[in-house]
């Protein structure tokens, strides 16, 4: 039986195409297997043929058997889907395609809806950009439209008062119309003016001893509100009932507790064989109207803390007890951090809350004694509606008012690059 020889169309190499041997036990002779091998090619043989030629610009008419042969292998050489892949890599074929995109100003290459009925597809458009004029009822208006109500009230209630004060504290206002324009005097004359200085000082203790008293209580209530698991309600409407009480009976109440005579302090230190306290007489008058300030406004705040904490993630904490963390260290190194942003914000709501104080200083003390208590809010009140001076007052208010829009506004700048 001959030796049979192996037949690849991409191997040319000649030495490598070596006869293969076939074992002795392996061979069969030809007349046991009874098959009948036909080389004449059939119809649709021939027919493939003819059109692959077709396809690789061959014409069989013009050509030799021998060259016709040779230029077919030369023409398969040639041939795309023989030469395998494309070298590309799919990087560089992502690029090309976005070059393309970028060219033409396609955002896409896909269809954007198929046809049933087999009908030619909108080809692809660039995208426009939209229309940048402002319609009372387009898209972008809504948002204004649902402000509208909050900002006509601040500027009916809040602006507009405000420029007219400004108009007012450049003049000698008088209300019957006669009112004389001294320009920048009532702010030259309250840079100068010794109890409006006092005043400020007044206030700038007053707003230091709220924060160094009142910013810590309500935190320390919010984590142990947080902890507990039963009394919940009950504790947050307790907390919250100073607060809610209005601010006239509320320092009418911590007027009689401070009383000299019969006070509920007094009657305590009394009790204990201690001499009494001018509360509201004495150089402790501030500090007492500190305390009630802080009593009235620690349920609110310790509403806010807590209200914060609900949004911090109990895993944190599971954490902390697998690495053996204590109370204590979960309160400084979790709680406290968690809430850090809430204690800035709030402590400027204190400040200017605090720094603007009015009805309890001038309910439990009126300014005394020896204007020891006067803030600026009761010297104002008692320049406008005491001695009939608007003009003066104003220029005072709006002077407090530069005071306080600069303080925020370098806060907030540090909240701002703090929380880079």
């Amino acid at each position: 039986m001959p030796d049979y020889k192996p037949f690849s169309i991409y191997d040319d190499d000649e030495e490598k195409k070596k006869p293969i041997s076939v074992p002795e036990e392996m061979k069969v002779p030809s007349g046991e297997l009874d098959l009948e091998i036909e080389d004449v090619p059939t119809g649709d043989d021939e027919k493939t043929r003819k059109e692959l030629m077709k396809q690789l610009g061959i014409s069989s008419a013009t050509s030799t058997p021998g060259s016709e042969e040779k230029k077919t292998s030369e023409a398969l050489e040639k041939t795309p889907f023989l030469q395998g892949q494309s070298t590309e890599t799919v990087e560089e074929r992502a690029k090309e395609l976005i070059r393309k995109r970028q060219e033409t100003g396609k955002v896409r290459d896909r269809r954007k809806t198929a046809s049933i009925f087999d009908k030619p597809i909108e080809p692809d458009k660039p995208i426009q950009p939209g229309k940048g004029a402002w319609h009372p009822l387009g898209y972008r208006a809504q948002a204004f439209w649902y402000l509208f109500p909050a900002l006509a009230f601040f500027g009916l209630f809040y602006l507009y008062p405000m420029v007219e004060g400004f108009k007012i504290s450049l003049t000698h206002y008088s209300p019957l119309g006669n009112s004389v324009d001294v320009g920048w005097g009532n702010y030259a004359r309250a840079l100068s003016d010794s109890l409006f200085w006092q005043t400020v000082t007044n206030a700038v203790y007053f707003t230091l001893f709220t924060l160094v008293l009142g910013i810590w209580p309500p935190v320390l209530l919010a984590i142990v509100l947080n902890e507990i698991s039963r009394g919940k309600g009950f504790f947050k409407v307790l907390y919250l009932l100073p607060f809610v009480i209005p601010t006239v009976p509320a320092a009418n109440l911590w007027k009689w507790i401070f009383d000299d005579g019969f006070g509920v302090l007094n009657s305590i230190l009394q009790a204990l064989d201690l001499p009494p306290v001018g509360w509201l007489t004495s150089t402790w008058a501030l500090l007492s109207i500190v305390i009630m300030f802080v009593w009235k406004n620690t349920g609110w705040f310790m509403l806010i803390y807590y209200a914060a904490l609900q949004n911090l993630p109990e895993e944190q904490y599971e954490a902390a007890e697998l690495d053996g963390a204590g109370t204590m260290k979960k309160v400084l190194n979790i709680t406290l951090p968690h809430l850090r942003p809430v204690v800035w914000i709030l402590s400027i709501i204190q400040v200017l809350t605090a720094f603007q104080i009015f009805t309890e200083v001038y309910v439990m003390t009126n300014g005394g004694p020896m204007h020891y208590t006067e803030v600026i809010g009761t010297y104002i009140y008692k320049t406008a509606f005491g001695s009939m001076d608007l003009g003066y007052a104003s220029a005072m208010a709006m002077l407090m008012f530069a005071f306080l829009f600069v303080f925020t506004m370098i806060r907030f700048f540090q909240i701002r690059q703090a929380a880079r």
